[in-house]
């Protein structure tokens, strides 16, 4: 402002004029130059805008709004559009105003016209147009009704704003709802198909129970017949039979005591209760072919005959055909039973394979 109280606008060295021209090489202070005189190398009627918005922010706040610790940081900042907050007391119009002005994209930002064209602005011309023309209440009038329209217009879009904000919310409320329903849909689907699965397994699990009881039944013959045994006693130095006992008489050899007839066909239950068999951890029982024969202190896996022997140790283990045990059934103990069941074959081996074990039962 010169001395005759007139404005002055100075520092048009780099001025140029844009009449054929959609935009110039950039050129001036770097604190005011827009995001495009960075990364394009070229300045724009728009970036003028983005130059004044900076200002007018700078002259109401004191602060330029890129402000960084260092040049460097400021350039950086207006590279990346990283503003500080405009103060809550630039509010409505004006601070959408310069927000836009400020737009790292020049296609967002307001046109010089627009700008005049604003309320605000338009505004801001009626108070100093005021300031020039006091004492006229009717410009006065004039100029209230219209800040009162503006706050009234600003009041109306903050709750615009804020009826989206809700909207927006219950938008998302009612996506999530959805979607919650929709999983726990799924998951009650999932929960039947498994039921179903579990339903359909036992089904099947029960019906092949079913066919092999029925087989069972089939293949029991309508009687039991009682059939007369005998014991064979390889050596009565080792055991003897009193009645129905079978005692023996030297408990530190083997006595492998078979029993006669031979078994060829059917179901044959064989019963028999054993006393003191404690003290004897090779104490067994077992089914033989009918070529295995049995000589005195001899075990029943005693030489060729542990290919024609299957026998149920004390402790559980199984004795078949060759030197390997099978662990796993329960031990012979007092007051339980242990039940052996053959099936007939042509070939031993292809017999004791067949050989089926049951677990002891309480009697």
């Amino acid at each position: 402002m010169s001395y005759l109280n007139l404005n002055n606008v100075a520092d048009f060295g780099l001025a140029q004029k844009m009449a054929s021209k959609s935009y110039l090489r950039a050129a001036g202070t770097k604190y005011y130059a827009p995001y495009e005189a960075y990364t394009q190398n070229r300045m724009m009627t728009e970036s003028d805008v983005w130059s004044i918005g900076v200002i007018i922010i700078e002259v109401i706040t004191g602060e330029h709004p890129f402000e960084g610790q260092t040049q460097e940081e400021t350039i950086n900042n207006i590279k990346t559009g990283q503003f500080k907050p405009l103060p809550n007391y630039i509010q409505y119009e004006m601070k959408m105003i310069l927000e836009k002005m400020i737009n790292l994209d020049y296609t967002k930002r307001p046109t010089v016209k627009e700008l005049l064209e604003s309320e605000t602005m338009q505004l801001i011309g009626m108070i100093e147009k005021s300031k020039e023309q006091k004492g006229s209440e009717q410009e006065n009038e004039q100029m209230n009704k219209k800040m009162n329209e503006l706050e009234m217009k600003n009041r109306s879009l903050e709750a615009e704003n804020e009826k989206e904000k809700n909207r927006a919310n219950i938008t998302e409320q009612e996506k999530q709802k959805e979607i919650q329903e929709k999983q726990k849909a799924q998951s009650e689907r999932d929960q039947e198909k498994r039921r179903a699965d579990t339903e359909h397994a036992e089904v099947i699990r029960l019906t092949s129970e079913l066919t092999r009881l029925n087989q069972t039944l089939l293949s029991v013959p309508s009687s039991l017949s009682t059939i007369t045994y005998q014991s064979i006693i390889p050596d009565i130095q080792h055991a003897i039979q009193k009645d129905n006992k079978i005692i023996r008489t030297d408990k530190g050899r083997y006595s492998t005591v078979t029993f006669n007839p031979v078994i060829s066909s059917g179901i044959v239950r064989f019963g028999g209760f054993f006393e003191n068999s404690s003290d004897n951890p090779f104490f067994s029982v077992g089914i033989a072919d009918s070529s295995a024969i049995f000589g005195s202190d001899e075990a029943p896996w005693s030489g060729e005959n542990k290919k024609k022997t299957f026998f149920y140790f004390k402790d559980g283990s199984l004795g078949h055909i060759g030197d390997n045990y099978i662990k796993g059934n329960s031990p012979i103990e007092e007051n339980k039973t242990v039940a052996m069941e053959l099936k007939h074959a042509s070939d031993i081996k292809k017999r004791m394979k067949l050989v089926q074990m049951d677990y002891p039962m309480g009697q």
